[in-house]
């Protein structure tokens, strides 16, 4: 039950956090091949881009309903934080690859936007864990 301001905190935080990161798991699940075919060309191994999306689905979904409260938002979190350092690094490249973050619905180049709005995501989580 939500008797405190900070319950209601904990769990807005955590609804929105899960909220974005089971979609975008679910636009990634349904872009199928369009989306990893992009992915492949990252250099980002395939045992790892493959089960992402059934991932982020799961570990969004679990944030969202707050279940295992800390373990899964942080779980989440140290996720995001991969996802910023692998933007972080691509942006430093020649050929600066575009986001796949939500499936084929994201065509741009990963860049700064990327990466604000990742460590709002992680702020998201973090919140969601100890609040």
């Amino acid at each position: 039950m939500l008797t405190t301001m900070p319950d209601v905190v904990g769990l807005c935080a955590a609804v929105l956090v899960g909220g974005v990161v089971v979609w975008a798991g679910a636009t990634k699940v349904v872009a199928g091949s369009s989306w990893s075919d992009g992915v492949t060309s990252t250099g980002i191994p395939r045992w790892v881009f493959i089960p992402l999306p059934f991932l982020e689905v799961v570990i969004g979904a679990l944030t969202a309903v707050r279940l295992w409260v800390p373990v899964i938002p942080l779980v989440l979190a140290g996720l995001l934080i991969v996802f910023t350092a692998w933007i972080l690094v691509s942006m430093r490249s020649d050929d600066v690859p575009t986001c796949a973050c939500f499936g084929s619905t994201s065509k741009k180049p990963v860049g700064w936007r990327h990466v604000v709005r990742n460590s709002v995501l992680i702020a998201f989580a973090g919140t969601a864990a100890f609040v």
